[in-house]
Order: C-alpha cells, then structure tokens, then sequence
C-alpha cells in the first residue's frame, strides 16, 4: 500500500496542476496564489512542520548570502529548502514552499530548514505569515528610488516588524550599518557582526554617501574607516551614538579578481577560524560572515562553517565566471551606487582588460536612472578598452563624459563604442579582449538574465538553478 500523502502536499500538487494548464507573464509564480485561493494559510501551516524557517533580507548581498547559508547548512547536514532562482517576493516564496510539498509528497520534515531570500519590502508581511526561526539582515542602501524611496522609509517598515518578532527569534544583522544599529538598539538575543578594519580602506572614494548623519541626533557621523557605501566604523560627533561591538568579526585579505582568505573570531573569545574562499570583495566577506552568524546559531560549529565556505559557488551574476573564445569573462550585477562602488574597487585593481557595461531601466531594474550619478566609476575605466550597451547605454555614456572629459567634443579614452544589443557588446568586448585575458560584464539585472540566457542557449553558460 502506498503511504498517504499529507494534506498540505496534496493541496500543492493540485496547485500545481492547475498551475501547469496556465499561460501568461506570471506562471512561475501562480502555484503559491492557488494554493493559498484553495487552502488560505497554507503556506503558513507547511512552514510549521519544518525544522526552521530562515528569512534573508537586505538592500545587498540576500542571494548570495542565501546561497552561502545553504551551503553551510548542507555540509552540515541538514536538508534545505530554497528560492535558488532568486525570486524573493510573497507568491514565489510560497510557490518554494509547495513545489517542495508536491514533489515529495510531505513537508513534515522536522530537520528541514527553509532559507529564503526576502525582498526588504516584502519582508514585514513575510515575517507575519511565516513562523520566522532567524533572519539575517545584510544592509539598506538607496535602491531602486521610484519603487522603495530612501531607505528611511525601509527602515519604518523593519521597525513595525520587529515590533511584532518574537524575542527568541534570532537576528543577524550588520553592526557597520548604523542604521541597523539604531534599529536593533537594545533587542536581546540578537548577532551583530562585522569586518576587522580592511587594510588601505579609509572611505568608500566616489560615492555620494547614504548615511552621512546620526540616526539619533542628526549630528554629523564620524568614520575611522569605510568599507562598502556607508559601512563602516562610525561615531556621532555629538551623542553617545556609535558602531556597536560586533559579536561576529571577520578578517578578509583580497588574492585577486576572485579569491580571498577569511578569517573569522567571536568577541571576546579565543580562537579564529580561517579559510579560502573563490569570491572576492568585502560584499562578499559581508555576506559569507552573515550566513556564518545564523549558521552557528542554528547549531553549526563556526570551524566547521568556516571550512564549509571553501566550497561554495557563488550565484548567477555575482561574479560569476565563463569561458567564451579563450577568454575569462566575469558576470557581476549592479544595482545600485553602492554595489556599483564596490565592483569598481574590485574591477580597478584586477587584470581585466575589457569591460562591457550593459544599463537597463525595466521594471525589476528600477525606472529611475539618477543613480548613475552617486558614484564615481572612472577608476573601472582607467587605461581598459570598453564598450556600452542597453536601453540606457547614453545615459552611462554622458556620466562618462562629464567625469572625465574637459570638452564635450573630446573622444572619451578606451571607448569602443555604443553596441546595439547586450549579445552584440559582448561580441565586440571579448573580441577586443588578448587571448588568455579577462572581460569583466557589469549589467543591471534584467539585461544580465537576458543576456546570459543567451550564453545558456548557446552552450558557453549553466542553467539557471529554479
């Protein structure tokens, strides 16, 4: 006899039926609409049959330190469910949750844990409907303006719900971002963690600072050092204010375009933890110390996590390394000043000798384009070859102009030209690219999965994970 399945996997795998007879813009995400039409609460009764539901949220750094999470935990382990394509909003975590139950016929999994990646929007009302174990909170920077506003209003919003999170739900949270800092102020059971002063990092150069007075007062901030946008070691010049003591530090030392060596220790005890990991930049040393931090709180010795990082692959775009002619090509997604600044200091000091810079202004990309203009990108450009393309390819072109040329009329150095499509650039970047040398890709997302479902198609790229 077959052995029953359980009611909430029968209620998905009828979901997904009917899921399966639909067409349209959004049918990825329609078996978690169903669902919750048929048996409203669902998503929420299936969810409390794992064994811990984690939530991963941020302006930065929540697919990679999703992905990191569940790495670790699967070394350790421990089964895993997740959103790894990315998609982060209500419907598509919900739809993770119940493709999980009707490809298995039971969810009643009590060493299971869910990681998933939560739009910093969508978090608040993800939080109410799902019992929440931990969340990791990366950072809030400016983001997509027209659809978020400034960052201010997130942090309403993470206020409300960390009103209504219970106390004995873990919190990792980025003690170098004081506006997680003021919001986290006093919260028992909580993890702050943050970096060891990264060496020659004094400011974030070039970038038009979202954070610049005290959450408190409104004093001026002071820095001691600056690592990505406004995070960093800060004091207020007027009240008490000031970068909380993190429990969790990391170390990083850079090995080039796409290493660097960690080193992890807790506040006031013995003992580091040190590996080498194939992702570089202080983002991602963010980002692997985050999902460390939830990590060991969900029972994960932090040598044993730390070890576990060496063999993580980083997400689609961060990073993210191709061969195409006999030359590396290196995908890296930008979405904002901050982002953009931080692969500028990668991309500056590497060997590559070409970049393709590919802007775009679709809906999940952000409508608004002002954000060109927050940050400095000439040092990628400085004594490199390289070529633009997108729906807003002019627009990156006149910031160009403005910052490096005296007239006008003047040619801009290196400048290959304008491309007509994304494909095209890429052609014309990894042409211009010595044999043996490195084209790095810097895109706005939907430029960057168009793309790159076009290097799918031919061959030269992975399936993306769904």
């Amino acid at each position: 006899m077959s052995r029953p399945r359980d009611g909430a996997a029968i209620v998905a795998a009828r979901a997904s039926v009917i899921a399966s007879r639909l067409t349209g813009r959004h049918a990825t995400s329609i078996p978690g609409v169903v669902a919750e039409r048929i048996a409203p609460g669902i998503t929420r009764r299936i969810a409390a049959d794992l064994g811990a539901v984690v939530l991963v949220s941020g302006t930065n750094g929540k697919t990679s330190t999703s992905r990191f999470l569940a790495h670790l935990l699967e070394v350790a382990g421990r089964e895993v469910i997740a959103n790894r394509s990315g998609a982060n909003l209500e419907q598509a975590i919900a739809s993770t949750l119940l493709a999980a139950a009707s490809a298995t016929g039971r969810l009643r999994r009590s060493g299971a844990v869910a990681v998933l990646e939560v739009d910093e929007a969508t978090l608040p009302a993800v939080v109410r409907k799902l019992p929440v174990r931990a969340v990791a909170m990366t950072n809030v920077f400016r983001d997509q303006l027209d659809r978020f506003g400034e960052t201010d209003h997130v942090i309403r919003q993470w206020t409300k719900m960390l009103e209504g999170l219970p106390v004995e739900t873990i919190v990792a949270w980025c003690a170098d971002d004081p506006q997680l800092a003021l919001l986290m102020r006093g919260r028992p059971g909580s993890i702050p963690y943050g970096l060891v002063r990264p060496e020659g990092t004094i400011e974030s150069a070039g970038i038009t600072t979202d954070v610049s007075t005290c959450p408190v007062c409104s004093a001026p901030l002071a820095y001691a050092w600056m690592a990505v946008g406004h995070l960093g070691d800060y004091a207020c010049t007027s009240c008490d204010f000031r970068r909380p003591e993190p429990q969790l530090l990391v170390r990083a030392s850079s090995r080039g375009l796409d290493r660097q060596v960690l080193v992890f220790s807790r506040a006031g005890t013995p003992g580091e933890a040190s590996v080498e990991v194939g992702f570089p930049g202080l983002g991602n040393a963010y980002n692997a110390t985050a999902a460390l931090a939830v990590a060991t709180a969900l029972g994960v010795e932090m040598t044993d996590a730390a070890a576990a990082l060496a063999g993580v692959s980083v997400p689609f775009g961060r990073f993210e390394e191709l061969e195409i002619d006999g030359r590396r090509v290196v995908l890296s997604l930008v979405k904002n000043p901050a982002s953009f600044s931080e692969v500028t200091r990668i991309v500056a000091g590497s060997t590559a000798s070409t970049i393709l810079f590919i802007f775009s202004d679709n809906f999940q990309d952000g409508r608004d384009v002002s954000w060109y203009w927050d940050f400095d990108p000439t040092p990628m450009v400085r004594e490199r070859t390289y070529v633009i393309a997108g729906r807003r390819a002019t627009d990156f072109q006149l910031r160009l102009k403005y910052e490096l040329l005296a007239a006008s009329s003047d040619p801009l150095p290196g400048f290959l030209g304008l491309a007509a499509t994304p494909v095209e650039g890429l052609s014309q970047a990894v042409g211009a690219t010595p044999p043996g040398g490195t084209c790095f890709v810097v895109s706005t997302y939907t430029a960057l999965l168009a793309l790159r479902a076009t290097l799918v198609a031919r061959g030269l790229a992975p399936e993306m994970p769904r």
